[in-house]
């Protein structure tokens, strides 16, 4: 979650985020928040998603991977989005096993 693009909803969008992952039946680990001023947040996020074994990693909305669904997808995660619910499969295969949702 990018709190530069969520502002003052960054807490609510968190909380949905959370029980998006619980209701779709995921084990919840985390939710990533880039550094305020890191250069280049995707790649933070990509970076420790990777780190965790993440298979999936949930956005409140596309606004917070830049419109670009691919950005995730084409690195084997699959995106999901909690406004509005929205699923984008893997566009290649999975880079980690574990079953850990990010």
């Amino acid at each position: 979650m990018r709190t530069e693009i969520s502002g003052p909803h960054a807490p609510r969008h968190a909380e949905q985020i959370q029980r998006h992952a619980r209701e779709s039946g995921y084990r919840y680990l985390y939710t990533l928040r880039p550094p305020d001023d890191e250069p280049n947040p995707l790649t933070y996020v990509r970076a420790l998603a990777t780190a965790l074994g993440a298979e999936v990693i949930i956005a409140f909305d596309l606004g917070q991977v830049d419109d670009r669904p691919a950005l995730i997808c084409d690195l084997g995660y699959r995106l999901e989005t909690v406004c509005p619910h929205t699923v984008w499969a893997p566009s290649v295969p999975a880079l980690v096993s574990g079953g850990a949702k990010v």
